[in-house]
């Protein structure tokens, strides 16, 4: 192979448009009343809420939220 070889592949390469993909940004229209709020816990406490949540497939934090609706509203 020659270096003839190497510029015409490159001037191959060259020649194509690479078409990059455009992600379409759609926003969010509910929008929650909500504040970020933060807490400690001890760890224990923790791993047994992310297993319960795993096991009833919610998100810790549909957890934590029913179960403050359930005690105190």
């Amino acid at each position: 192979m020659g270096k003839s070889d190497f510029s015409a592949l490159i001037g191959k390469a060259k020649e194509k448009q690479i078409k990059t993909p455009v992600q379409k940004v759609v926003p969010i229209k509910e929008k929650k009343e909500e504040t970020l709020f933060s807490l400690y816990i001890p760890s224990d406490k923790l791993k047994a809420l992310k297993i319960k949540s795993a096991e009833e497939n919610i998100s810790i934090k549909e957890l934590i939220n029913s179960a403050i609706n359930k005690i105190y509203f």
